[in-house]
């Protein structure tokens, strides 16, 4: 210890000793006085690098896993979710509905006038009811070949996007003597019937064939398709204009749209790539309409090619163009000025009520009974375990992993439901202010759906033939008929190109066929099956129906039992 100790020392001492010397040798001052020591600089504490920003998606939560499902997207619907899976899952009111007297009044009374034949209806129409189309609130029933269209309708237009100079934007098959007489057919449609200005018969007759497309998958199952030919025959009011294009649709289910409608703007534009800049092959737009109350350019979210932006002008319009009921929104007749047979029928109705057809109470009262009809609670989940079937959870990852969710927008958050613009519905009337509606506010959602037009693709040619498919230009027996390839209609509408579609919601879609046996898929029922409705997919959607069709058997399977849970 010692000899360490004046080691230590003498190390010191030749260290000072050094350091005099080095500075004497660089000028500094000789002497004995010792030189000032060096000071220390303060240490100066440094912050923590700041911690990374969370990862979050278009809602502001934390991106959803496709390994990894959530208890809670069982509740679909959140709030406004019922357990409710026969021919009654979309026709049912949520538990805040029914257990709020005078708010479950308000949803019977709604149910009531979408249910009821109305007066006034026409002159001509498509169907007499609401429920005459969305049947147990439900899609509606593509027709069997050569039969009238009646959950069904067919959108007209011309290939630069305008009307039809004499049949507007849709086909009315009947005059609304089919639904006031106990005579259905006299409202048919007659070739050049209404011509004359003084006979009113519907506009025409359009009806569906099909061709059949067989096709295998890569580890050869096969599988058949059934492609759609639509014709139309017995013009009323002339011939369509020379580059007319149209565009078959079955009414889709009637619930979930008041949760859609309040999914904030900005966080569906959010997910809009119109131009691809990631590079994904999907190309998301929104698409910009007019909000015929306000006036104000918004985000269309409802109907097929997301033409309309809110639920009341949804109903609205439904009303005006399907049933022919007038409204403060939509209040001229169904008839265009060329339809002079039209036009005195409604003017004989203007004299006896000068009034639209439906009052503002009724409408806002259907409007609520649409938005609050409570969305089905996912199946195959546990709530006693809080497990989820095997095949279901399976499957949601091979949807994840297939890409479907690139269109098929899983979960969405929805800001404050605003009541109805319309006004506050009480017992007699409408009061000035709406009160929000709690149920659809604030509410965590599973629709699937990004609410974007996407590019489905294919083509679409229309020709004029004779039955036996012999080509003709003009005369009674001269049909128009249309034909598709892929999902295309040819149909410009508003925004949206001939080939571009709205991604529609698949909540429920799994009970469409519990609510309603004869219903099928897709805009125009083509898809009998789900696996069908897969396998119709183009366009953007190429890519993942080709990944789809190199799953095994058992893992296709395992998707689509994921689907059939929704």
């Amino acid at each position: 210890m010692g000899i360490i100790v004046i080691y230590r020392r003498f190390s010191s001492l030749v260290f000072i000793l050094a350091g005099s010397l080095l500075l004497i040798s660089c000028g500094g001052g000789g002497g004995s006085s010792s030189p000032e020591p060096t000071p220390t600089p303060p240490t100066v504490p440094t912050d923590p690098p700041p911690d990374p920003e969370p990862t979050v998606d278009h809602s502001g939560l934390e991106p959803m896993s496709a390994s990894t499902i959530l208890d809670e997207e069982y509740l679909s619907g959140g709030a406004a979710s019922v357990f409710v899976s026969n021919q009654d899952a979309f026709g049912t009111r949520p538990e805040p509905i029914a257990d709020d007297f005078q708010l479950d009044g308000f949803f019977t009374s709604g149910d009531h006038l979408f249910r009821t034949p109305h007066e006034d209806i026409g002159p001509i129409l498509n169907t007499g009811t609401c429920q005459g189309c969305h049947l147990n609130d439900g899609r509606g029933v593509a027709p069997d070949p050569m039969a009238p269209m009646l959950s069904m309708l067919v959108k007209i237009g011309r290939a630069n996007g305008e009307q039809d100079p004499i049949y507007g934007e849709q086909i009315q098959p009947f005059a609304e003597q089919s639904f006031t007489t106990n005579d259905f057919t006299s409202g048919f449609s007659i070739h050049n019937g209404s011509v004359n200005g003084t006979e009113l018969y519907g506009e025409a007759f359009p009806f569906l064939e099909y061709e059949t497309i067989d096709g295998k998958y890569p580890d050869g199952t096969s599988y058949q398709l059934r492609k759609p030919v639509y014709k139309i025959r017995d013009l009323s009011f002339g011939e369509f204009a020379d580059d007319a294009q149209f565009s078959a649709r079955v009414a889709p289910q009637a619930f979930g749209v008041g949760l859609l409608a309040e999914i904030p703007q900005d966080n569906i534009l959010a997910l809009a790539d119109p131009d691809d800049a990631d590079g994904d092959g999907i190309s998301g737009r929104a698409s910009m309409v007019t909000d015929a109350f306000s006036n104000q350019t918004v985000l269309g979210r409802f109907a097929y090619k997301a033409q309309n932006p809110t639920v009341l002008q949804q109903v609205a319009g439904a009303y005006r163009g399907d049933i022919g009921i007038t409204n403060t929104i939509f209040p001229e007749e169904p008839c265009t000025d060329q339809q002079l047979a039209c036009l005195m029928v409604a003017e004989q109705e203007s004299k006896i009520s000068p009034e639209v057809d439906f009052s503002d109470r009724k409408l806002a009262l259907v409007e609520f009974y649409n938005r609050v009809l409570g969305v089905p609670a996912r199946r195959g989940f546990d709530t006693d375990s809080n497990t989820w079937n095997d095949d279901v959870a399976a499957g949601r990852t091979l949807f994840f992993e297939v890409g479907c969710t690139s269109c098929h927008t899983p979960r969405h958050v929805t800001g404050e439901a605003a009541g109805s613009v319309l006004g506050g519905l009480t017992l007699t009337g409408l009061t000035e202010e709406a009160e929000p509606i709690e149920m659809l506010s604030e509410q965590t959602i599973f629709p699937y759906t990004d609410l974007l037009l996407h590019d489905m693709g294919g083509s679409c040619q229309v020709t004029r033939e004779l039955a036996d498919g012999q080509s003709c230009q003009t005369g009674e027996a001269c049909y128009y008929v249309q034909r598709c390839e892929g999902l295309a209609d040819g149909l410009p509408q508003g925004d949206a190109s001939g080939t571009e579609w709205k991604t529609p919601a698949l909540w429920g879609i799994g009970l469409v066929q519990v609510v309603n046996a004869d219903s099928t898929f897709l805009h125009d029922g083509r898809a009998r099956t789900l696996e069908e409705a897969v396998l119709w997919h183009g366009g953007e959607a190429e890519q993942a129906k080709s990944t789809f069709m190199e799953l095994t058997s058992a893992e296709r399977n395992q998707l689509i039992s994921f689907l059939e849970s929704l």
